[in-house]
């Protein structure tokens, strides 16, 4: 038999068919064979984007040491040891390789020419250093403007001296400050250096030259060419000359200096300078592991050796975020090959079903089963073989150009995205075809075993149901799909590790495919039997026309099941296209938001971390700057003891934060307003307590029952320019007497009574019990004497808290007769065991209540306090009574997973601190609210006044992330081809479904126009027919794709560090790429239907009688 003339009969024969193949293997392997293919394009741009930002001196290796000794031997062997430790990945990245040696500190002297006079070396702590220094590869990289270049030739001179050929720097060879002199360097000078920490020895260095830096910014000075060539002294000894540094010959420091150093260790370094275009080539896994192990290696050979490689961290965290970059496009990578893949079932089992008469003639005429598989080899070449061979062309291509779109011109310039064939890819490219033979294979080989007569009968009768059906495969497929969505959703497909690495399940990308997969099987089961209820309520309520649509779905249900899944696949992409890029966008957006607060936030840096209220109208004053506040952060304890659990405290400006804070309505009960505006309980503070000007001395009333020994009265002052000072007016008595204590003189007025206090020499809980009276606290100057506080009115006063909470109490009492000045009342404190470090007492407050705070919602389990129930807290070593008023899930920039938290008026906590007079805290953080537009000269302006400091800029962190290859055009790439490749597979699925079933009604379509159907009635029913189908399989797609979409997004979104998003993600669909594939579904049905319609009122009732297939 002529098997290529059969095989193209039958191509021929089922061109349509076979095309549909064709591009199913081209769109699969395209996939298939791309999705590696864009993932090393992207990893490439990251990594290019890596090598930009590390510059030309951050981009080396080196290995740096002060420990090993002065000696050859010693050098060469760490040159061995740094060399063997790269290892094959890291040595096609080296350009070269630069040995530096610099030997330790020495004083110096400059011989003046005169042979009859020795040279004297100037000692001290503030003379000049002189240093030797031999740098490989120097020569190529400086001029010599005088002399020449040292040699490694060695000589010892009359006194017995090494003499060694130098080179000096011209910036420092001139008024070089040598004690009482300056000194000017010159060729043909000879300069005597003993070591400083040796006693003994000594080595001359004669200049043989001067040169000049070719290029400071060559990569050969590593960025700090000032501190090679011109060092600056250390800066505790800010007075000490600047010092010289001697530059030797390449080999010839050792056996030069060496000898006179007896040993001493020397700074060694050496650096290996790498190609950025090799490392923008290397995958980041691959060179992060090869500088660990160079890493490793020097640190196991080489003595407290340290590594350099400022490249590598950069290279990790992007290998990180390529990890989470490669989840959502596997993930897309899924569903598409799943969508294109069920088009091949069905386009496979359509050309099997049209085959079944001529395999079954074929059969009956002798071919046999190997005969068959043979002619589906020789088919397979084509329909096969030709397109996965392509395929990997195509991708490359496509990827390619679409550097070119929008999506990617940032991130590309316009140009081409760089792309990396190899061997791989077809090997993948070759698995899937492999796998579409094995398809179309299992389809034939179930229809050759039929004979002619079994193909007439099940021709005759309708649709058995599919194999998976009658096996029970679809429940187990159901069964392995609950798996992997209770897998997904109990711990995700990434987890962080303890020591910071994050390990990844790729196969649970799966999940939302098989739980998609599994829903349209469920419904499937499900189909047949609505189908065959909706016929039998059709056909007794309904008319003809559309009971004949009814009838045809409940007949034969299961030739109806392949365009359902087929739809709810296709759907279900279209929704995942348009929630997964668009739910990640705004997620990456909304860390920003969430971790930046405001526009602007400034952490305090350099000599001071505190912030003033002259800092926040001096930023206010900036022009662009719309308001800025103060904040206050710090991690604090609960209880009033060293076990209690950790939570951190955030105080803000409750008037003002609000208004210039980001927050979403998620993140509590009420809006950020609602919540700050009972924090602020400053403004209801009572009239502060304030000394006359001029007050030398304070004087009051007290006494105590029981007698405590050593019990001693305080008061605290606050003076004008925020000092605290406790004033103390010495032992309680049992009795009433009026003790007196001096103020201090530096404190400027006015002065303030902040809180009255009891101290004695007792820890936590070993205060005495005791009941403390006072009265009549009066300020005494040089000529008047008034009272301050009588008590007779009520005073506002509430104890602080102490070790043992809020366990003290204050009352209003009697005044007994003849206590101090005339009156009725007096102040009586009951003091219990509980102290603050020895120290009790009372403060004004106007409610007596404490400070209103909002806290985290895992606040309470974990404290076990209970909302509007007062607790007390430690805060800046200090105890705080704090009332949880309100609660909040998320507040910006706190993390309730690491901490829970506590939010709190900032004026009022800081107040209340300081009532103690032992500790004096500050705000430590500024947020700021700017013009958005000019946000970049504003953040430059306040970074210059606030140099040192941490300055983070919203508008600059959401730009930089909208182009971050890694986040969002790495998505919106693969969205774009996710939606081209699996809509086309859609259209052409749901066109070969239509067609076929097409001429599948023909023959019925005769008999009921010869029975009297009318157009209409036919229209009828094939809105019926495919309406409800369309209408099934869409709606379901989409229900199942939002779904599918939500735990998708649940599982892949996760920060760099492999921890849950902060704040949560909001699912965000974008229905165009929805709709789009609701236009394409509803355009193929009503054109094929169309011109089904027209070829049915044209054809003749005699050939459509005629006509079985």
């Amino acid at each position: 038999m002529n098997f290529p003339r059969l095989v193209k009969q039958r191509a021929q024969g089922d061109l349509s068919l076979s095309l549909g193949v064709l591009i199913a293997v081209l769109l699969a392997s395209t996939t298939v064979a791309g999705g590696p293919v864009y993932l090393r394009s992207l990893e490439r741009v990251a990594m290019a984007d890596v090598v930009k930002d590390a510059g030309p001196y951050n981009k080396n290796v080196s290995a740096i040491s002060d420990w090993i000794p002065l000696e050859h031997v010693e050098i060469m062997q760490a040159n061995s040891v740094v060399d063997s430790a790269v290892s094959e990945q890291l040595e096609p990245l080296i350009e070269w390789r630069s040995t530096r040696i610099k030997s330790r500190s020495h004083f110096w002297g400059l011989d003046d020419g005169d042979p009859n006079t020795q040279i004297e070396t100037v000692r001290g702590e503030f003379a000049s250093r002189a240093y030797f220094h031999e740098m490989e590869g120097l020569d190529a990289v400086v001029t010599y403007v005088d002399g020449r270049a040292p040699t490694s030739d060695l000589r010892i001179d009359e006194d017995g001296d090494m003499v060694v050929e130098v080179a000096v720097y011209e910036n420092r060879s001139r008024k070089i400050r040598h004690g009482e002199v300056f000194e000017d360097l010159s060729v043909g000078d000879l300069i005597l250096a003993s070591s400083v920490s040796r006693a003994f020895g000594s080595v001359k260095g004669e200049i043989v030259g001067i040169f000049a830096a070719n290029d400071l910014r060559d990569q050969f000075w590593l960025g700090s060419p000032s501190a090679i060539l011109e060092p600056d002294p250390p800066m505790m000894f800010g007075g000490r000359d600047k010092p010289i540094v001697l530059f030797t010959a390449e080999g010839a420091i050792a056996s030069g200096v060496g000898p006179s150093n007896a040993g001493l260790p020397m700074n060694y370094m050496r650096v290996l300078f790498t190609d950025p275009e090799m490392i923008s080539l290397i995958k980041p896994g691959v060179f992060v592991a090869a500088v660990d192990h160079f890493e490793a290696v020097v640190k196991t050979e080489l003595p407290l050796v340290k590594t350099l490689s400022g490249i590598r961290a950069a290279t990790e965290r992007m290998e990180t975020k390529m990890l989470f970059l490669r989840l959502p496009v596997l993930l897309l990578a899924a569903f598409v090959v799943t969508v294109v893949g069920y088009y091949l079932f069905l386009v496979s089992g359509l050309i099997a079903r049209k085959r079944e008469y001529e395999i079954a003639r074929l059969r009956s005429r002798g071919l046999s089963i190997f005969q068959i598989f043979r002619l589906q080899i020789i088919e397979g070449v084509v329909v096969i073989v030709l397109p996965a061979l392509i395929a990997p062309l195509l991708a490359a291509l496509a990827i390619g150009l679409a550097g070119k779109l929008p999506v990617f011109r940032s991130l590309t310039g316009g140009s081409h995205l760089p792309v990396e064939l190899a061997s791989f890819v077809w090997v993948w490219s070759g698995i899937t075809a492999l796998m579409v033979f094995l398809i179309l294979l299992t389809q034939v080989l179930l229809v050759a075993r039929s004979g002619i007569s079994r193909v007439d009968r099940s021709r005759a009768r309708p649709d058995r149901p599919p194999i998976f059906q009658r096996f029970y495969l679809d429940i187990l497929i159901m069964i392995l799909g609950g798996f992997f969505v209770w897998e997904i959703s109990s711990r995700g497909i990434a987890t962080a590790h303890s020591d910071g690495g994050i390990a990844t399940d790729i196969t649970l990308l799966f999940a939302p495919v098989m739980m998609l997969i599994s829903t349209a099987l469920l419904i499937l089961r499900v189909f047949p039997v609505v189908a065959r209820v909706s016929y039998s309520i059709a056909t007794r309520f309904t008319s003809a026309s559309f009971a004949i649509g009814f009838w045809r779905l409940g007949r034969d249900p299961y030739w109806y099941s392949w365009p359902i899944l087929l739809l709810i696949l296709g759907t279900g992409l279209g929704v995942m296209v348009g929630t997964l890029g668009s739910t990640l966008e705004r997620s990456a957006r909304e860390q920003i938001f969430y971790d930046n607060g405001t526009n602007l936030r400034i952490l305090p840096g350099g000599m001071s971390t505190n912030v003033a209220s002259e800092d926040i109208a001096q930023i206010e004053s900036v022009n662009g700057v719309n308001s800025a506040t103060m904040a206050f952060r710090q991690i604090a304890r609960f209880g009033t003891t060293n076990q209690g659990p950790t939570f951190k405290v955030f105080a803000v400006d409750s008037e003002r934060f609000g208004d210039i804070a980001w927050f979403r309505d998620d993140f509590a009960e009420k809006s950020i307003e609602d919540l700050l505006v009972n924090l602020n309980i400053a403004s209801s503070k009572p009239a502060p307590l304030i000394l006359p000007a001029g007050t030398l001395k304070i004087t009051a009333w007290t006494k105590q029952d029981p007698y405590v020994e050593d019990h001693f009265f305080w008061i605290v002052l606050k003076d004008a320019e925020g000092r605290q000072v406790t004033v103390t007016l010495g032992q309680i008595g049992d009795r009433w007497s009026e003790k007196a204590g001096e103020v201090p003189h530096h404190l400027v007025d006015p002065i303030e009574i902040t809180s009255l206090q009891t101290f004695m020499q007792a820890g936590g809980d070993g205060g005495a019990p005791t009941t403390w009276f006072i009265d009549d606290l009066k300020a005494v100057g040089s000529d008047f004497e008034r009272v301050v506080l009588d008590f007779e009115s009520e005073g506002l006063w509430t104890p602080l808290p102490t070790s043992n909470g809020l366990d003290d109490t204050y009352v209003d009492g009697i005044e007994d007769f003849g206590i101090g000045e005339p009156g009725d009342g007096v102040g009586i404190v009951s003091l219990e065991r509980g102290t603050i470090a020895g120290v009790r007492g009372i403060y004004r407050s106007a409610t007596g209540e404490p400070l209103p705070a909002i806290v985290s919602d895992n606040f309470f389990g974990l404290t076990g306090a209970v909302l509007g129930q007062p607790v007390v807290v430690q805060i800046a070593g200090g105890f705080v009574p704090i009332n949880p008023i309100e609660s909040a899930r998320l507040f910006p920039t706190l993390d309730p997973t690491d901490r829970p938290f506590m939010i709190l008026d900032v004026e009022t906590l800081l107040g209340f601190v300081e009532l103690r007079g032992l500790v004096n805290i500050h705000p430590n953080e500024i947020f700021a609210d700017i013009d958005p537009i000019i946000h970049a000269e504003v953040t430059e302006e306040i970074r210059g006044l606030y140099r040192g400091s941490t300055i983070w800029d919203r508008g600059t962190r959401l730009s930089q992330s909208v182009i971050d290859p890694l986040t969002v055009a790495g998505w919106r790439g693969m969205s774009i081809v996710s939606l081209i490749i699996g809509g086309l597979a859609l259209l052409l699925g749901y066109v070969t479904y239509l067609l076929a079933n097409a001429n599948r009604v023909t023959h019925d379509s005769t008999y009921l126009r010869a029975m009297g159907l009318s157009k209409l009635g036919f229209i009828r029913s094939a809105l019926i027919e495919h309406g409800i189908l369309a209408l099934l399989g869409c709606v379901m797609g989409a229900s199942v794709g939002l779904f599918a979409s939500r735990m998708a997004v649940g599982a892949i979104a996760y920060s760099e560090t492999g921890r849950a998003l902060l704040p949560p993600f909001f699912l965000q669909t974008m229905w165009l790429p929805v709709w789009m594939i609701l236009f394409i579904v509803l355009s193929a049905g009503v054109i094929i239907v169309g011109f089904s319609f027209v070829n049915f009122l044209r054809r003749p009732l005699h050939e459509l009688t005629r006509s079985v297939d």
